[in-house]
């Protein structure tokens, strides 16, 4: 075991970047396979689980496009595994150092397999809208994980090593602060609030599961009350920033934000008045996975406790010098 462990990265590099990158990317691809198996009603194209049928593990050409589209979603949690996997491999050796970082690539390597079992339960279930929320909702959550992971890193390798920086390397106010809180707030409810429509609509994944009996129009103007809250949110923090000294990080991570609320808004009245069209539906859903890694990034900048541990787990010693040196936040 010695062996094998001295083996393994003992620093982050480039290439913990790169699989942090495919950490955030993958989950984030899974989240749009998994809406292509429901907008082309392949949700119960593998009727069975863990087996595809219950006489086969992979799906047969009897099965048509719709088994394939579905048992290839199914393939795709294998490659999650793989690369988290991966992920962990490489930053375990900093556990005694960068603890937050090796938490969550721990988080994320239980987390895929837990939401695979949840898409096992919505084919017993039938493709229950609220296991099917749930479904989305687990991947939504590890987006977040990711997004937080991968600006940790990107953080450590910026400031070359040295110990004892902020992610919240810009000036805040109370009012920043506290509308970084609401913008992940009500980027969750969205999404929570989002999957109810979802489950009221027409796109079930197959034409004979269940759906909510919530009347569309109505859950629809439910579901854009925290969009309109997330919104003033963040146009609070870019009018606040203006009279702050914030870092670049600090600017991109606000507009990024404000970007991707225009550009959903404008996808979701899009398909709502052209009645739901599958391509722009999808589009919506990759706009909700944005919204969460654009959400992540504004709270991280604005209230994030981390401070960089250094490249390396010799620099714990270092680092604990220069926490102490600083009045900054305490770390995570």
């Amino acid at each position: 075991m010695e062996v094998i462990r001295r083996r393994l990265p003992g620093r982050i590099s480039r290439l913990t970047k790169a699989l942090a990158w495919a950490t955030l990317i993958s989950n984030i691809g899974i989240i749009l396979t998994g809406g292509a198996v429901r907008l082309t009603d392949s949700g119960l194209g593998c009727p069975e689980w863990p087996r595809c049928t219950a006489d086969s593990w992979v799906s047969t050409p009897e099965m048509g496009i719709h088994g394939a589209i579905e048992f290839g979603n199914r393939l795709l949690t294998y490659v999650l595994i793989l690369i988290s996997v991966a992920m962990f491999l490489a930053v375990i050796r900093l556990w005694s150092s960068h603890r937050a970082l090796v938490v969550r690539t721990i988080i994320i390597g239980f987390g895929i397999p837990l939401q695979g079992i949840i898409g096992g339960i919505t084919v017993w279930t039938n493709l229950n809208p609220w296991v099917v929320a749930l479904h989305f909702l687990a991947s939504a959550g590890l987006v977040l994980i990711a997004t937080q992971l991968l600006t940790r890193i990107n953080a450590e390798l910026a400031h070359r090593g040295e110990p004892g920086h902020p992610i919240v390397d810009g000036q805040t106010s109370n009012l920043t602060r506290s509308m970084a809180g609401v913008v992940l707030v009500t980027a969750w409810v969205s999404l929570v609030l989002g999957t109810i429509v979802t489950g009221t609509g027409p796109h079930a994944g197959d034409p004979n599961s269940p759906r909510h009996n919530f009347e569309l129009h109505l859950v629809t103007q439910l579901h854009v009350v925290p969009v309109y809250m997330l919104c003033a949110a963040a146009v609070v923090i870019v009018v606040a920033q203006t009279r702050l000294k914030t870092s670049t990080h600090q600017h991109r991570a606000a507009w990024f934000l404000i970007a991707i609320i225009v550009t959903q808004g404008a996808l979701g009245y899009w398909q709502y008045f052209a009645g739901l069209p599958i391509g722009l539906v999808w589009l919506h859903m990759l706009g909700s996975a944005l919204t969460m890694v654009a959400a992540t990034q504004v709270f991280d900048r604005y209230r994030a406790r981390y401070l960089t541990r250094g490249l390396r787990p010799s620099g714990t010693a270092d680092y604990r010098s220069a926490v102490s040196s600083k009045t900054v936040m305490l770390p995570e």
